[in-house]
Order: structure tokens, then sequence, then C-alpha cells
């Protein structure tokens, strides 16, 4: 039996190079979060380790942070983080223009 659950991935800040501008610049992604409604088999455990996708460009690793149920959403919500330390650029604007990845601001 599968479980619809949302995955809420938080990923590194990263240093790109914008155009127009010589040095890289921080992107700060603390106060953002990347969310995606997913089927997966059990429900995931703090430090269980998920294979996710971007649709443009692949799969990466992300850490099971915790798993809480939500009334208000009627699923599991699992909060992530990104296994590397790091992010390409490339990465970055990967998720960014996914279709299947959305933006959630913390605030």
């Amino acid at each position: 039996m599968t479980h619809l659950v949302e995955i809420n991935l938080r990923i590194p800040s990263i240093r790109a190079i914008r155009v127009g501008n010589e040095s890289p610049v921080t992107i700060a992604n603390s106060d953002m979060r990347f969310v995606k409604q997913v089927e997966l088999e059990v429900i995931p455990k703090a430090g269980d380790v998920l294979t996710m996708t971007v649709e443009s460009a692949g799969a990466f690793r992300c850490e099971v942070i915790r798993s809480d149920w939500h009334d208000d959403k009627n699923m599991f919500v699992i909060a992530c983080r990104y296994s590397k330390r790091s992010m390409s650029d490339a990465e970055y604007q990967a998720f960014l223009n996914a279709g299947d990845w959305h933006r959630r601001a913390l605030l």
C-alpha cells in the first residue's frame, strides 16, 4: 500500500555568479523550502535516506529529519535536508525551474 506524503526539503545556501557581477553572490535558502507530493511504500523515519528526483536534473539523495502527520493536509509531511553540504548553481536552477517542486517561504 502506498501513502501520499509531502516532502518538505531544505537545501543549502549557494554561491553563484550572476550576469553583470564578477564576484559570487550568496543565495541563502534557510528561510524557504522546496515542496513536492510523492507516493511512498512506507513512512520514513528520522535518519532514513530517500532518493528523490528533479524532473530536469535527475536524482539526488536527502536525509529525513522528521515525519509528522498534518490533519489539515490529511497526510504526513516529511521534513528532509539535501544530503550534500553544497549545491551547484545548475542544480539550484533545476529546482527553480522544475514543475514538480514548488518553493515555499517559511515566513
